[in-house]
């Protein structure tokens, strides 16, 4: 309230020399007055002057008639503070004036300089109080505007491939079932392609992975010039694996659809001298087209192109072959797929998968780094290491999620009390990921809470992951779940937080402890303002909820240091290092330390 400065609108020359002495006194504030003997000039200083902070109003000047100046002074500058002085003792004019908007309401005569002071420091002090409130009002809305735009573009990232850039599987599989509903309605054909890159794993290990990046994001480029209609879909199915949805296109139609992308693939003419098909990089086909029915399930037309395709790698490679016998036919069921259910269950049964951990560093402190995530693999042949992503679909169909779950939970425990040594060390800790299944067995807690007992662990060493998609599509099982997860003094985490489209919204719903921040995100943060104002806008939020924040896919040092200098608590990936045998995790970094008991 330093240096105020006071405006007084008033033709009485007395009166004003009045309230300048009465101002002359004041002690707490310094304030300036000027003074104006008309309203039209009072106006104009108004308009001229961005330093008033206070105007005092006579409502006796020549021409205006009661309220009518405070009505021009108050309509033109209505966030104006303004005190009226008037020689009218009338109560009921007082109430109307304070009623529209006056601060304060003075009777000439009837205050002394002490009153005047008290009034102006409080009406000084309600401006004060607005404007705060009005800018922490802005600074919401503007707040709000970024979260609405952070959630389009949340939206956006979610359906898109982040190397790519053209739809991911979760988008396909949406919009391949529209179209498959849309299509039967109209008894029209629903043509499918699905692509692969050949000998894709050797091009990696020839060139380097940047390269693989580069040439994935080539070929995405390639089949989508080939696939020229709006309807048609392009989408990254998985790894080097592409598909393409074909609304309206039979047979014939989606194999020119195939050479048409062949043809553009060839135009680019990448090298791969590690290929056994060409010297240049080559595609394999499959494909398939049905006119959509009820009775036939939407998957029968993919696996008819996934056959396909697994003929034009037996039979070579580089090349296209279709699916010619209708997809309806029961004898379409993959033999792959049959094959898998066996390898699973015997991979339960005689102990053929393999546990491995991936470290997860604390960006906030330098305490040397004992905490995992525990990852599956399943080792079945020799020199064959197949990650989660091969198998379980099928264990997901299968039933097979469940016993997987448990499986992995008994082997770390086991491996645990193999390899712990004396003492306690209360940093470490071991983040298992839980199955939809597991979501919706509220058995698991009691499971867990006798393996605890039966290997003497302590509980809150362990920490289970739940995926943002699983735990609110089965929110009410999950929270459940969670609690009693807790209950027991174990950790919960919440993985891939941010790739839904509601995300914020259910955060409250489920009680974790940490927030995985998806990778899809992280990853670019040094590069796309947009992917590192959302990972910045999911920290902050779960910091307001008092939980820690994990960044996964941290692969460069400046993600690091961006991750960092935000607040974010973890990190993991291949920057710090890749995942290992749990075994050699534990004898690397844990395990020469103390117990986990």
């Amino acid at each position: 309230m330093s240096n105020t400065k006071i405006l007084m609108i008033d033709d009485d020359h007395g009166y004003v020399m009045l309230v300048q002495a009465y101002l002359g006194e004041e002690r707490q504030f310094s304030p300036v007055l000027e003074c104006c003997n008309t309203l039209k000039r009072g106006l104009e200083v108004l308009q001229k002057s961005s330093d008033i902070d206070l105007v005092l109003l006579d409502l006796g000047l020549p021409g205006c008639q009661g309220m009518e100046a405070f009505r021009c002074v108050h309509e033109a500058f209505p966030d104006m503070p303004l005190i009226v002085l008037s020689g009218n003792a009338d109560e009921r004019l007082a109430f109307l004036a304070m009623k529209l908007g006056a601060q304060d309401f003075l009777v000439k005569g009837r205050f002394d300089g002490k009153l005047l002071g008290r009034s102006i420091r409080y009406a000084i002090e309600r401006q004060e109080q607005r404007l705060e409130l009005e800018s922490k009002r802005q600074a919401l809305e503007g707040l709000s505007l970024q979260l609405v735009q952070a959630n389009q573009n949340l939206e956006q990232l979610a359906v898109t491939d982040c190397l790519t850039r053209i739809y991911n599987r979760r988008r396909f599989d949406e919009m391949f079932l529209a179209e498959w509903n849309r299509l039967a309605r109209e008894g029209r054909p629903l043509g499918l392609i699905m692509q692969d890159v050949d000998y894709f794993k050797a091009y990696n290990d020839t060139y380097g992975h940047p390269a693989g990046d580069l040439c994935l994001q080539k070929v995405a480029q390639a089949i989508s010039k080939a696939t020229k209609r709006p309807a048609d879909l392009v989408a990254r199915y998985g790894g080097e694996e592409f598909i393409v949805a074909l609304p309206n296109t039979d047979l014939e139609g989606a194999t020119a659809v195939a050479e048409a992308i062949r043809a553009e693939l060839r135009e680019l003419k990448l090298p791969h001298r590690s290929s056994a098909a060409s010297p240049y990089l080559t595609m394999s086909f499959g494909v398939s087209s049905q006119v959509p029915s009820e009775n036939i399930p939407p998957s029968q037309l993919i696996e008819a192109a996934d056959q396909a395709l697994y003929l034009a790698k037996e039979h070579g490679r580089d090349r296209i072959q279709a699916y010619q016998t209708d997809c309806s036919n029961e004898q379409l069921r993959s033999r792959k797929r049959l094959q898998w259910v066996g390898r699973l269950r015997q991979a339960l049964e005689k102990d053929r998968f393999k546990l491995y951990a991936q470290p997860i560093q604390s960006l906030q402190s330098n305490s040397p780094n004992h905490q995992f995530e525990i990852l599956l693999r399943l080792c079945d042949a020799p020199g064959v290491i197949c990650t989660p992503g091969i198998f379980l679909p099928i264990a997901e169909q299968y039933e097979f999620l469940g016993r997987i779950d448990r499986w992995v939970v008994e082997h770390l425990f086991s491996a645990l009390v193999q390899h712990q040594t004396q003492g306690p060390r209360p940093d470490e800790r071991f983040y298992i990921n839980l199955s939809s299944a597991t979501c919706k067995n509220q058995s698991f807690a009691t499971f867990i809470q006798e393996r605890l007992k039966h290997y003497h662990l302590a509980p809150q060493k362990f920490c289970f992951e739940l995926s943002e998609t699983v735990a609110f599509t089965h929110l009410e099982m999950t929270s459940e779940l969670t609690q009693s997860l807790k209950s027991i003094n174990c950790k919960v985490a919440l993985d891939d937080f941010g790739s839904g489209t509601t995300s914020f919204a259910h955060l409250t719903k489920i009680p974790v402890d940490y927030v995985k921040i998806d990778g899809l995100f992280v990853r670019d943060i040094g590069k796309d303002p947009v992917a590192r104002a959302i990972v910045e806008a999911i920290h902050n939020i779960s910091k307001l909820m008092n939980l820690d924040t994990i960044a996964e896919y941290v692969e460069t040092q400046n993600v690091v240091e961006i991750l960092s200098n935000m607040g974010v608590d973890f990190a993991q990936g291949y920057y710090f290092d890749h995942e290992q045998p749990l075994s050699q995790s534990l004898e690397r970094s844990l395990l020469r330390s103390p117990s986990l008991g």
